[in-house]
């Protein structure tokens, strides 16, 4: 479990830097890259906790929560809206 949490850790902290970056450079996708670095602040809280069971709950609900999104998306996509 330590190296799930130490890769995520430093996939977090570089990530960090590439949005950084991205928002000085291009001040109008700086709302995205503060969206962006407030979801990697929260992963990074809920995989630095102990407890192993919420830590199993919220990867479920993250990963059900993107198959929701993916299947909107497809839903949005096909009827033409997107």
């Amino acid at each position: 479990m330590t190296l799930i949490r130490n890769a995520v850790a430093s996939s977090a902290a570089v990530y960090g830097a590439i949005l950084v970056v991205q928002a000085v450079q291009r001040p109008s996708a700086a709302p995205i890259a503060l969206a962006a670095a407030l979801f990697l602040a929260a992963a990074g809280i809920a995989f630095g906790s102990g407890d192993d069971r919420r830590l199993k709950k919220t990867e479920m609900a993250l990963l059900w929560t993107c198959v929701g999104l993916f299947l909107l998306y497809g839903l949005l996509k096909t009827g033409g809206v997107l």
